[in-house]
């Protein structure tokens, strides 16, 4: 019964966990949104378009990313060492593979927008998605450091 229980409060636990996160991550994306959406200064002719393209570019590159994640673990010093040169050779093959996709994933976006919103618009996009992770990782530092 209380091998019952502790699995229950754990699975229970985990629930929550991955719901905060899932909030969190919504919360993000909404802040994201308003943050580009103000600084580029979109009309909303410019939003109706803008946004389902931008979506469809941040969705492959979130899974892009997540494929680099899940290589970075296995190419880790403690992972890799009992790989055989081939083995690594493939991983290797692999992340540039991956980098390629990601710069080619950007290059569509580029493409996509060209003639939906002004080229000097597609230009700020790129240094905002840069000043907005700076913007999170600071308010996140400054989070931390008053806990």
């Amino acid at each position: 019964m209380k091998k019952l229980i502790t699995i229950l409060l754990l699975f229970l636990s985990l629930v929550t966990f991955a719901q905060d996160r899932e909030k969190h991550m919504d919360r993000i994306k909404a802040l994201r949104v308003a943050f580009i959406s103000d600084r580029l200064d979109l009309t909303p002719e410019e939003a109706q378009k803008f946004w389902p393209i931008f979506n469809q570019f941040d969705e492959r590159q979130f899974e892009l990313h997540k494929q680099k994640r899940h290589l970075m673990h296995k190419l880790r010093p403690e992972n890799a060492a009992g790989l055989s040169d081939k083995e690594t050779a493939a991983l290797m093959d692999e992340d540039d593979k991956l980098e390629s996709d990601i710069q080619e994933n950007r290059r569509k976006l580029t493409k996509d927008l060209q003639g939906v919103i002004p080229n000097q618009k597609i230009l700020m996009l790129k240094q905002l998605e840069i000043e907005f992770k700076e913007k999170l990782l600071k308010q996140m530092r400054n989070r931390k450091r008053q806990r």
